[in-house]
């Protein structure tokens, strides 16, 4: 994800986190990520698998949703959808 949103740093789920709540550079109000053949996503890797659904779950849906007006200096709410497709 960090190569599909041009990421300036994404090594590590802190710096990706980081970036996935700041997004600046990206001027959509809506943004849509869509895993396509979730059964293969990080299949390698299920722990990286949970801790990226969490990251999601627990962390940028919500800056976007709400989070966001509370943190950041006239932020803005974006409507922000993760479809998981097997």
């Amino acid at each position: 994800m960090g190569e599909k949103f041009a990421m300036p740093d994404y090594q590590g789920w802190d710096a990706y986190a980081d970036w996935m709540t700041d997004l600046s550079w990206i001027p959509n109000q809506q943004i849509c990520v869509i895993i396509d053949d979730y059964g293969s996503f990080l299949r390698k890797d299920p722990r990286a698998r949970k801790d990226s659904m969490e990251i999601f779950k627990d962390d940028i849906l919500p800056f976007w949703e709400k989070d966001v007006l509370k943190f950041v200096v006239g932020g803005k709410t974006r409507v922000f959808n993760v479809y998981l497709v097997n």
